[in-house]
């Protein structure tokens, strides 16, 4: 197994580049890990990263073994209309919070999320990243560069490496902006940073539900 990753590591190296930028790369994701701690707490930031992750896997494994399968069925029309559905309701959400007067203070010790919070937080998480259905397409067309035939113990290795990137970067980013100065800095921009996410999550949400409602009804 060893000496087929050697033999291939131009390959792999290519594809892990891809897949370190297009995970790192502002979006949905990133404008919701940015905004919970920001928002709410670490705790909170850290649970949203932690559903991405989990909604990566989802895709991975569809990009990985299910695409051939899914891509022939109006699965990805559906996942499209109704993720489109999500984020619009995301960036409404965010919306009406502009218009809200909000009370966070800084503390010395760690915030505390309770557990509901975290758990609606990792929810947000999952369903923010499970609403694009270009992920598991875009993976397939990342996948593509690899070796054809790879076994399918390879498979299962470079689909947990290609996981390893958003576990470790999103809680990285949950991190970073809950350190007080940081956090301090960038809560005076916490408006910018709402517009932006509305923006990012309109953007995305209209555009999936115009491509969804093509090809449902070739229009």
């Amino acid at each position: 197994m060893i000496d087929f990753f050697i033999a291939n590591k131009k390959a792999f190296f290519d594809v892990l580049s891809i897949w370190v930028l297009a995970v790192m790369m502002p979006g949905p994701d990133m404008f919701l890990v940015i905004r919970s701690a920001i928002k709410k707490n670490k705790f909170y930031a850290l649970s949203a990263g932690y559903g991405i992750v989990v909604g990566t896997l989802v895709w991975l494994i569809v990009g990985f073994f299910l695409i051939g399968i899914l891509s022939k069925t109006s699965f990805f029309q559906w996942v499209q209309l109704f993720g489109g559905a999500y984020l619009l309701y995301m960036a409404y959400k965010i919306f009406c919070s502009l218009f809200q007067k909000e009370e966070k203070k800084l503390e010395d010790d760690e915030d505390f999320a309770p557990q509901e919070s975290r758990a609606k937080a990792f929810w947000s998480g999952v369903m923010t990243n499970l609403s694009n259905p270009k992920a598991p397409i875009f993976i397939s067309a990342v996948l593509s560069k690899l070796p054809q035939n790879m076994p399918s113990e390879a498979n299962v290795i470079w689909l947990f490496a290609m996981l390893a990137i958003p576990s470790i970067w999103f809680p990285l980013v949950a991190q970073f902006f809950s350190i007080k100065k940081v956090f301090s800095l960038f809560l005076k921009y916490s408006k910018v940073i709402d517009v932006l996410a509305i923006l990012i999550f309109g953007a995305v949400g209209v555009e999936l539900l115009i491509e969804s409602l093509e090809k449902m009804f070739a229009l």
